[in-house]
């Protein structure tokens, strides 16, 4: 009676076999499935249906290695399946069919190496019907992307999924190597969750301004002052003592007061990178005469001396003006041509 509780009890705590093996056996300490070869089955498919490498199998199985037959029987280590522990916030992923690693990790923006660290896995195989490990994004992480705590979120840009510097550019209708400068980058690559500044910074706007301000050239007549004596008038003993007027001359630098607007396309000098200086190449304006120049996409403006003559490409050429590429940065400029306003006096 009691070998007959015993046995019952080992059969009892004994592993079920998974439903297609034949039954569970232990040899020399070990649990081993027993499976029978069915039509069409490869070690490969008997591996992943177990859990199991294809070299566990073969190691038990020797004469497998030639081939298999249908109705031959395989000894497949017994591995347990544990359902991987879960912190708060991680999640598990339960593996489709055809999904791999890499898969898997584009699904969730996580990395391979990330994956296979979360759960103890040696190589790139996985199981149909698996259970992974997907942990939360560290926030410890995220803040190391982040600009400083100084940055306020206006003005600010949170990179997303397949943007790039030139795309975001675009959106807010500055220059791609504005981005570089106020960011400080060095590489074009950008990490998703990435802040970039999309605008000037003020510690960098402040220093930008005190380098500018002597670039700065403002349009205005030159003024010049004439006295005129008129005659002293006596009234009751007392004289009135001598009135200045004032004459306006238009300075000799000017040759007209006609004001001159066009609008038209502009395009950057090529060659001028390294150079600081706001220059323009115009049409008619004669050389050494000073232009207003507004972009018309965010009506920045710029005031430009013109240092040659633009050659008439064609009839319908519709580029009224050439820039440096200092003008061109100051009006923010992010396309090749863009419209702009022309001012100056003929």
């Amino acid at each position: 009676m009691i070998k007959v509780i015993f046995l019952t009890l080992v059969t009892w705590s004994a592993p079920a076999a998974p439903v297609d093996s034949l039954r569970m056996e232990t040899v020399g300490g070990k649990q081993f499935i027993i499976h029978q070869i069915d039509e069409k089955e490869t070690l490969y498919a008997i591996s992943r249906r177990y859990g199991v490498p294809i070299t566990a199998i073969l190691e038990h199985n020797p004469a497998a290695d030639g081939g298999l037959a249908v109705g031959q029987v395989l000894k497949v280590p017994y591995v347990p399946k544990t359902k991987p522990a879960v912190a708060g916030g991680d999640r598990i992923h339960k593996v489709a069919a055809k999904e791999t690693l890499f898969s898997v990790s584009r699904l969730y923006d996580v990395s391979v190496d990330e994956i296979k660290t979360w759960n103890n896995l040696k190589d790139n195989s996985l199981s149909l019907g698996q259970e992974l490990v997907i942990k939360k994004k560290s926030t410890t992480l995220a803040a190391q992307n982040t600009l400083p705590a100084m940055q306020a979120v206006k003005g600010a840009h949170t990179v997303e999924a397949k943007e790039t510097l030139y795309s975001i550019a675009r959106q807010y209708n500055i220059t791609v190597q504005q981005l570089r400068e106020w960011n400080s980058l060095t590489a074009d690559e950008l990490k998703i969750g990435q802040v970039l500044f999309v605008t000037q910074p003020m510690y960098q706007q402040q220093s930008e301004e005190v380098k500018m301000q002597p670039q700065v050239v403002e349009i205005r007549p030159e003024v010049k002052e004439t006295s005129v004596v008129k005659p002293e008038v006596k009234t009751e003993n007392k004289t009135q003592p001598a009135v200045k007027e004032t004459t306006i001359r238009i300075s000799e630098n000017v040759t007209g007061t006609d004001e001159v607007k066009e609008g038209g396309l502009a395009e950057l000098i090529e060659g001028t990178d390294g150079n600081r200086k706001y220059l323009a190449l115009h049409r008619t304006a004669k050389v050494g005469t000073i232009l207003k120049v507004r972009n018309e996409l965010n009506n920045r403006e710029v005031f430009v001396r013109v240092a040659g003559s633009l050659p008439n490409i064609g009839a319908n050429n519709n580029v009224v003006i050439k820039l440096s590429k200092s003008a061109y940065d100051r009006l923010g400029a992010i396309d090749p041509r863009f419209r702009v306003e022309v001012t100056y006096y003929k």
